[in-house]
């Protein structure tokens, strides 16, 4: 059961008085050289194109074909990249975002997914979309997840390529992340979101999510239907 502190009184305090206010820029954390860039390297030298998926159907009409991803890549970089976000910048956004310290902040229940490593080629787009929507698709894998942040890790220097800013719809604010740059928001449908066209060179960026529910791992083909059967 989500935890809900004693400061729930406060929330309500500032209602009567007319000081409750919310701005969805405050819910975007933006952490640039977050992460050591060696270890950002070291996840593009290892990406191998064996392990390409291509069997995503949530990015279909919203991804298009000039990007390749790879889905949960076995390399060591990935796990120290998220534990550095998880044991620090998670605190950051606890102290700056009262609801999600409220309800998920250290609960029992609250995992880091698997990551995706998107290799962003010349073209590639991502049109607007929210990150929890994936439930509405697949409600037979993950009625037991419920995916609360997006986190994305940039990994290669700004200056391999040109154009791909992110772009967060209701509070119109672009962000042009370099490498080691950590950007955490909510995965909801308040913050659409998109990666504007590549226009040169190649994006390297990885993106999970801190979801609410079960901790057993999200598989491909197959083992999704193991894990995750009605």
């Amino acid at each position: 059961m989500l935890k809900i502190s004693n400061n729930i009184t406060k929330i309500e305090d500032e209602v009567i008085h007319g000081k409750f206010n919310i701005k969805l820029q405050d819910h975007i954390l933006y952490l640039p050289s977050f992460i050591d860039p060696d270890l950002c390297k070291d996840v593009v030298k290892n990406l191998k194109d064996d392990g390409l998926d291509k069997s995503t159907p949530y990015t279909d009409g919203l991804l298009n074909d000039h990007t390749d991803s790879y889905f949960d890549p076995n390399i060591s970089s990935i796990d120290k990249i998220k534990s550095r976000i998880t044991e620090d910048a998670l605190e950051l956004y606890a102290s700056r975002v009262r609801g999600y310290n409220w309800s998920y902040h250290k609960s029992d229940k609250f995992f880091a997914s698997e990551m995706i490593v998107r290799r962003y080629n010349n073209e590639s787009e991502f049109s607007y979309h929210y990150d929890d929507i994936i439930e509405e698709i697949f409600p037979q894998w993950f009625v037991r997840r419920k995916n609360i942040l997006t986190c994305n890790v940039y990994l290669n220097s700004d200056d391999e390529y040109t154009g791909g800013e992110l772009h967060f719809a209701s509070c119109d604010k672009t962000y042009s992340p370099k490498i080691g740059d950590v950007i955490i928001s909510p995965s909801n449908w308040m913050f659409f979101h998109k990666v504007r066209e590549i226009t040169s060179g190649v994006r390297y960026s990885g993106t999970y999510w801190y979801y609410y529910g079960s901790d057993k791992k999200v598989g491909k083909g197959a083992s999704h239907k193991q894990k995750f059967s009605k």
